[in-house]
């Protein structure tokens, strides 16, 4: 940090005294919290529902499944904390809060265990608002994989702020499929300043589909990672299924009974 400061001082002179730690802290605190933008529970829905069933649930939890909560919560607002105040606080080229991301995944993994642990606990209600709230966090992670992230950076140098991050993506994968970028006005001159750049959010975001886009691969190795690709793909769906199937059998109706243990 020390030399990374005094070489963007060498460069720009008229960085304010504080630099790199120069952003009003509640500015980088609430930034993660509720900005369109950044916010951690647009872009990990799942944190959401632990919340829910951290407060509907709490008197069942095991003392180590409260430990857990209390550890990963108290973690994420460390990192939120200690990069309120740091110049970009958002880490800027991201799917969302780069710096926080990690914590936040801690909190968010941890609520589909916990709703499938308790969910006799819960109730219908919170069990069909939590396969919603998943639903939604799988879309979105899946819209996040569609393009190479620096997409809505660039849109929002001509959009401006607040931006819907999300919803732009959404956007972007119809306007894309549908052929209609440019009619829908999506596409800006700070898309194509870096040609390496435009060429990777040009197109899907996916080896096959970039290989053919750059235009470097040979055409049977481009096949080959299409081929590859769908066998994956495949694979991924009869995992799944089988997931489905096992969650649906009759020993998995015994989940909450009391668990040993080791």
């Amino acid at each position: 940090m020390k030399f990374f400061t005094l070489e963007h001082r060498r460069l720009d002179p008229s960085l304010p005294p504080n630099y790199p730690f120069e952003t009003p802290f509640h500015v980088g605190f609430l930034g993660p919290l509720i900005t369109p933008e950044k916010s951690i529970f647009l872009f990990d829905p799942l944190i959401v529902l632990t919340v829910i069933i951290a407060i509907l649930a709490w008197k069942y939890f095991a003392p180590e499944v409260k430990a857990y909560v209390i550890a990963a919560f108290l973690l994420l607002l460390g990192y939120v904390c200690f990069y309120a105040r740091y110049t970009v606080w958002s880490g800027d080229f991201a799917w969302g809060d780069r710096y926080v991301s990690a914590a936040a995944e801690l909190v968010a993994f941890i609520s589909v265990p916990l709703l499938l642990r308790y969910r006799s606990q819960l109730g219908k209600a919170v069990t069909i608002l939590g396969v919603g709230l998943i639903a939604i966090s799988t879309v979105i992670q899946f819209a996040s994989l569609a393009f190479w992230l620096p997409l809505e950076i660039y849109q929002m140098e001509a959009l401006g702020h607040p931006t819907f991050v999300i919803l732009l993506r959404f956007r972007h994968i119809a306007a894309f499929a549908l052929g209609k970028m440019q009619q829908w006005g999506l596409n800006n001159h700070a898309m194509v300043e870096d040609p390496w750049d435009y060429v990777h959010i040009s197109t899907w975001n996916f080896l096959p589909f970039v290989l053919r886009r750059v235009g470097e691969a040979p055409p049977w190795v481009v096949d080959l990672a299409f081929a590859v690709w769908s066998i994956a793909l495949s694979a991924l769906g009869a995992a799944l299924w089988r997931l489905r199937t096992l969650l649906a059998s009759p020993e998995m109706r015994d989940i909450d009974a009391p668990m040993t243990v080791r």
